[in-house]
């Protein structure tokens, strides 16, 4: 899915004790969230912040990559976890390495 149709929401590895049910855990989900899975967990960002709208292309994909850092640095979150969940994120996959588990091309190169 776009980075523009991504609810990004997770827990942070802290707050065990306030949401022990999701604490430590990420999902990534398409918006809008009509059967109200985010509300599972303590934080969200992507689809459901405005000031991303307002972003321009290269600006999203940098907040995409400092949601990531937020979530494994700041709140403790697996990155193997966070990796996974953000492959759902198109913008995402076709910018991590291409050498990386679930990255892709956004246009495949051309075979010679």
């Amino acid at each position: 899915m776009k980075q523009s149709d991504a609810i990004i929401a997770w827990t942070p590895a802290r707050w065990a004790e306030l949401r022990p049910d999701t604490a430590g855990q990420v999902a990534v989900l398409p918006a809008p969230d009509a059967e109200g899975a985010a509300k599972r967990f303590m934080m969200r960002g992507g689809a459901g912040s405005s000031a991303l709208q307002a972003l321009t292309g290269e600006a999203r994909i940098a907040r995409l990559f400092i949601d990531f850092q937020t979530l494994v640095v700041r709140d403790g979150l697996d990155p193997q976890a966070v990796h996974r969940a953000f492959l759902a994120i198109d913008e995402y996959r076709f910018r991590i390495a291409p050498d990386t588990e679930g990255a892709e091309f956004e246009d495949p190169p051309e075979e010679d």
